[in-house]
């Protein structure tokens, strides 16, 4: 059936007009079939006109048109299933329960908007039209202690992603940030299900400011690609991307080559070398980052010698 409602895509975008009678006869079907197939895409975001006495004519595409993503992805792993929803609450929630009903590694879910997006310590994360949400399922055969190589890998490879099909600097901010010119483009959220000595499951969520309009009080420490390039964005082609480059990041994980994933991450970040502050719930810490740990934690010089930095909010001054 999928098969049949590519094969009328691609009539529609190779002809302004065609009639139903012809797409039939071209693939098959019949004209029955053709309208059903065109009630779903419709469905799907495609502007179709249906023009009496002439046929149809497609108007406009979708922004994340799921049919056309999952015919040029290339992936091993992730991306192998996407599920993709108008709206949802939370990509991380519905992944969660994915996880627990066995769904397999790779699975991305995508949502146009999400309701009660989040980010760390349940902060919230404004995610509407525009955007691109979404949450991948991954399970790697990895101790606890060694899932900042999951969070490491991912900002890799959301960075080069966006230099390479966009040009641009963007920089990784530990830990799970990625900034334009300072301003924040990008968030991770990675949660985790594990035993002692073993991670059950790991749902990493993404949201990055694409075309989406941003919250007035986000403006001075947030930006979009869109703002940055002052013109819209294609989210399909920018998630093909994304997806392509995750699959071949976290292949590294699975390969266990921690020496690449720590390398990498120093040449991308713009922490090392900043005198920053680092806030958790009782501390404040305030030093010049001078690496990074085996586990990715930081290592903070401060006036009362070396710190190792697990976690917490970090800002640079």
């Amino acid at each position: 059936m999928e098969s049949k409602r590519n094969e009328i895509l691609q009539l529609l975008k190779q002809n302004s007009v065609i009639s139903g009678e012809d797409i039939a006869r071209n693939i098959g079907i019949s004209r029955t079939a053709v309208w059903k197939h065109i009630k779903i895409l419709q469905k799907k975001g495609y502007i179709i006109e249906a023009i009496r006495q002439k046929g149809y004519h497609l108007q406009s595409l979708p922004d994340l048109p799921l049919e056309e993503i999952q015919q040029r992805i290339q992936t091993s792993c992730i991306g192998t299933n996407i599920q993709l929803f108008p709206t949802l609450s939370s990509t991380n929630e519905y992944v969660k329960q994915l996880a627990k009903k066995e769904y397999p590694e790779g699975t991305v879910v995508i949502a146009e908007t999400q309701t009660m997006g989040r980010g760390r310590k349940q902060r919230e994360w404004s995610s509407p039209e525009g955007g691109l949400w979404f949450s991948l399922l991954l399970r790697p055969q990895l101790p606890p202690q060694k899932a900042r190589l999951v969070t490491m890998a991912t900002s890799i490879a959301i960075t080069k992603a966006i230099q390479s099909t966009m040009g641009l600097d963007v920089r990784i901010k530990w830990p799970n940030d990625i900034l334009y010119n300072g301003r924040k483009i990008c968030g991770i959220l990675t949660e985790l299900s594990a035993e002692i000595d073993q991670i059950n499951y790991m749902i990493v969520g993404i949201g990055i400011n694409v075309n989406n309009q941003l919250p007035r009080a986000l403006q001075q420490s947030a930006t979009s690609l869109k703002q940055i390039q002052s013109q819209q964005v294609s989210l399909k082609e920018l998630f093909i991307h994304l997806l392509s480059s995750l699959d071949t990041w976290y292949d590294y994980v699975k390969q266990n080559n921690e020496t690449l994933i720590y390398d990498t991450w120093k040449s991308l970040t713009d922490t090392i070398g900043k005198t920053v502050e680092i806030k958790n719930e009782a501390t404040i810490l305030k030093g010049v980052v001078k690496g990074i740990t085996e586990t990715g934690g930081l290592i903070l010089e401060t006036r009362d010698g070396t710190k190792h930095v697990v976690t917490g909010d970090i800002s640079y001054i």
